[in-house]
């Protein structure tokens, strides 16, 4: 992909799938991001209905990789996929009840959002990243 050869700041929470090409623990301020080109994150699962996938995060760098990223790449196993939104959400909730009820931050991400409002000139990433790059892992 030419946007991702070309890439200058590749932030990667799975660097021994994908590595990025800077240290993610030396940041100690999420605004410092803000030149992001990519953001390759682990999902944990995905849901087949409509395409989202579930990302947990466990500190400010990462929930703000998910949305500040011009790119955003998502790996997911194939074996974590899930039909439904009711199945989704069960899962969730399984996963928060494990924890003794600590619920997690964790959003479902479905790729870039798009508006026509303004002179009804289509704008791509308007509210995060301008593309998705969904990879199922055996």
């Amino acid at each position: 992909m030419p946007e991702f050869s070309s890439a200058k700041w590749i932030a990667s929470t799975i660097p021994e799938t994908v590595p990025g090409n800077f240290n993610l623990a030396q940041i100690d301020d999420p605004h410092s991001l803000a030149s992001l080109d990519w953001s390759i994150m682990q999902g944990e699962f995905c849901v087949a209905e409509n395409g989202a996938i579930w990302v947990p995060s466990k500190d400010p760098t990462e929930r703000t990789m998910l949305f500040i990223a011009q790119h955003l790449v998502l790996v997911v196993s194939r074996t974590q996929i899930v039909m439904h939104m009711h199945d989704a959400y069960r899962r969730v909730k399984q996963s928060n009840d494990h924890q003794r009820g600590a619920a997690r931050f964790g959003v479902f991400v479905s790729g870039p959002s798009k508006t026509a409002d303004i002179e009804q000139s289509l704008v791509l990433g308007a509210h995060g990243c301008q593309t998705l790059e969904v990879f199922l892992t055996p």
